[in-house]
């Protein structure tokens, strides 16, 4: 890996990037606060990073097989750099409004869908296939190094001396990854004819020819609809249940993240150790348990400590769906099925947000504003748990072949 010009360049482009994700991912939730307080145009505000995944990912799929991904990198990256000026300039002058800071919001978001679909399409292009996990799992750690660690916790300090400071610092972030980007080799992989190439293909191969990957994305929509649901609502528990300053929310974030590092860099040792099946099942029972817990509890250290575990089986569960897609996904095709899996995963993720946001709204009225602020936590650790029961039945019935699939290797049709 070290001598692989092309992954390294990729990964200092990623943790640029993911740097700038950390402080404006921060910034604007916070943002949103100061705005308003009512939780369901939080919780769209939330939605409208996100939203972009349900509309956009299964197109972005097609279009990394058919043209340069490289050139897609660079479209996202000027596309986010031109949204974060124009809303700094709107935060600066005193302009920003909650419906501008949803069209920024969504701008951004497309800047995402097309830069984080394009990074994980092309890893398998420039990394061996023995290599995958130990690839997916750097990349992972420098987006929760960079992000979730020293973002959140910049992006908290930043807001406290100006909340345009953020973004700034993400415009700045961007410039230096693309510097990278621009020196990044890809090989030539797009060999079909541009006509031929079907978006179809992608959900024949998901729907149709794999019966357990159909089965995994149906669970990780779901398993992806409920913690979005806890993820818009989560800036609420932190200001009004735990009471935390900006630069303690950075920091609660940062901490939980040290989980997930731990995670990215013993998933090669926890994959040799475990089957598939153990992997999944056990991390999602964890995390059903940890981050329905944190629905509980009022002290901050024990929260914290409920997300560290939590967020360690969090990328257990990811790199173990993600490193057994690629192996079993023909190269002309990862770009389609990537992105019809992203459409049923993380296109959900505003549906969530927007079901946390309207879940709070919908039990003030019955019970405190506290537990209904808490209730998506309580939905998640329920549904968790059982799913992970009900994974334990239905594995029994599916054979884990982790053989790349030669059906579609040769042509688009």
């Amino acid at each position: 890996m070290r001598k692989n010009k092309n992954f390294q360049y990729l990964l200092i482009a990623v943790l640029f990037s993911t740097l700038g994700d950390g402080v404006t991912l921060i910034a604007i939730p916070w943002l949103s606060t100061n705005l308003t307080d009512n939780a369901f145009m939080i919780s769209v505000v939330s939605a409208s990073l996100t939203i972009p995944w349900l509309l956009f990912s299964l197109h972005t799929g097609l279009l990394l097989d058919k043209v340069d991904r490289k050139l897609i990198i660079w479209i996202s990256i000027y596309l986010r750099i031109t949204t974060l000026f124009v809303l700094t300039v709107l935060i600066i002058t005193n302009t920003i409004t909650i419906l501008l800071l949803i069209i920024c919001g969504f701008l951004i978001g497309c800047s995402k869908v097309l830069f984080d679909s394009s990074a994980q399409t092309v890893t398998p292009d420039i990394v061996s296939e023995e290599d995958l996990e130990k690839a997916n799992g750097m990349i992972v750690t420098a987006r929760l190094t960079m992000s979730d660690v020293l973002g959140r916790a910049c992006g908290g300090l930043l807001i406290a001396i100006s909340i345009w400071t953020p973004f700034l610092l993400d415009t700045i972030l961007l410039c230096l990854a693309s510097l990278f980007i621009f020196k990044m080799k890809l090989p030539d992989t797009i060999k079909d004819d541009y006509k031929k190439v079907k978006l179809k293909e992608g959900f024949t191969f998901i729907f149709k020819d794999h019966s357990l990957l159909m089965l995994m994305v149906i669970l990780g929509s779901l398993v992806i609809l409920l913690f979005s649901s806890t993820l818009s609502t989560q800036v609420l528990l932190v200001r009004e249940v735990l009471e935390l300053s900006s630069f303690e929310f950075g920091v609660l974030i940062s901490f939980s993240t040290l989980g997930s590092l731990l995670a990215s860099n013993t998933i090669s040792l926890f994959s040799s150790k475990f089957a598939l099946k153990t992997q999944l099942v056990v991390s999602l029972f964890v995390m059903g348990l940890c981050f329905g817990a944190v629905g509980l509890f009022y002290n901050k250290f024990i929260v914290a400590g409920l997300y560290f575990i939590g967020s360690y089986f969090i990328i257990i569960w990811n790199i173990a769906n993600l490193s057994y897609r690629q192996r079993i996904t023909p190269k002309n095709l990862l770009g389609r099925v990537g992105g019809v899996i992203r459409f049923f995963s993380l296109g959900f993720t505003p549906l969530g947000m927007i079901l946390g946001g309207s879940l709070v709204v919908w039990l003030e009225p019955f019970i405190s504003r506290v537990w209904a602020i808490r209730s998506p936590n309580l939905l998640l650790g329920i549904i968790f748990v059982g799913l992970s029961l009900m994974m334990i039945v239905l594995f029994r019935f599916y054979s884990f072949n982790e053989s790349r699939s030669t059906e579609y290797a040769n042509d688009g049709n």
